[in-house]
């Protein structure tokens, strides 16, 4: 038999359909697709926007980047970021997830505390951060000193300046790293435990043979968001250090910043900017294949 046409109705359900998304799409391609299409048209041009003027260069933006001591530099921070805050806060979101999927006093309240960093203004956390990290009167140094311990200098040293950056960030990532792993948890039949532990295997052996290789689809999406978070990582870098000390921080899309916004090279910053897509579209591809290996299914 042919295949059969749908009917006037079903139509009219999927004209009702699209009409409702029709809002998103149209918004999604204004101030997404559209910005992106002109990121990459203005990546080949000298841009002067004042006089209305594109100069095309080719590739020669791009080949710029490549002699560029400064983003080489950025972009070797914004790895380093990266590899730092990926995995440690999806191994601590992991931990406290199993620690909050059991049973215990003022559970959902410490929950919320957890979660609450995500959902505060990054910048408003991020200036008081900067009170807390100050080398004179901040609360880390005053606990530093209770311990009897040197002070340090957090934010105005090149040497720990990216570091505090980073305990910032895993902090204000760690609820969401724990609700997606709980989620995870919660979505294990607990009928495997049981079977494992009438076979005699621990606590131990449970997390390592079940929970874990179960939780892999869950893990691909945390190291994916952030990573995604990691190399675009831009307000609190701008708050705390703003690049500083001697660039010691300085990141990608705050570099990118700084060209289009202080020194109007518009055209040069699209190209960065193309770069770091690539950049991000390639480690996204590149853990969500290599994650498939992980992936069982019982």
């Amino acid at each position: 038999m042919g295949r059969v046409a749908p009917s006037r109705m079903h139509r009219r359900h999927y004209v009702h359909a699209y009409l409702f998304i029709a809002p998103v799409i149209v918004l999604f391609g204004l101030f997404r697709v559209w910005p992106s299409l002109q990121t990459l048209y203005y990546s080949f041009f000298k841009v002067e926007l004042l006089k209305g003027r594109l100069t095309f260069l080719g590739l020669q933006n791009f080949a710029g980047l490549v002699h560029d001591e400064i983003f080489r530099a950025a972009t070797l921070h914004t790895l380093i970021y990266a590899a730092a805050i990926v995995p440690i806060a999806a191994a601590l979101g992991m931990i406290l997830a199993v620690l909050f999927n059991e049973e215990f006093p003022l559970k959902e309240l410490f929950k919320a505390i957890y979660f609450a960093p995500m959902v505060t203004s990054t910048v408003a956390a991020a200036v008081v951060w900067w009170w807390l990290y100050n080398p004179q009167y901040g609360l880390f140094n005053v606990i530093l000193k209770l311990m009897h311990l040197p002070g340090q200098p957090w934010l105005l040293s090149s040497r720990m300046a990216l570091p505090s950056v980073i305990i910032f960030s895993i902090w204000k990532t760690l609820g969401y790293n724990l609700v997606i792993y709980l989620a995870g948890l919660q979505a294990i039949p607990h009928e495997y435990h049981e079977a494992a532990t009438l076979d005699g295997a621990g606590s131990l052996q449970r997390f390592l043979r079940i929970t874990l290789p179960l939780l892999a689809p869950t893990t691909t999406f945390v190291f994916i968001y952030n990573s995604i978070f990691a190399f675009q990582v831009f307000d609190q870098v701008y708050v705390l250090t703003g690049g500083g000390p001697a660039r010691a921080t300085n990141v990608v899309v705050l570099e990118l910043y700084n060209q289009a916004f202080q020194r109007y090279q518009f055209g040069y910053a699209s190209a960065e900017a193309m770069v770091l897509f690539l950049f991000i579209l390639g480690v996204t591809m590149l853990q969500y294949v290599y994650s498939r290996r992980f992936e069982v299914a019982y």
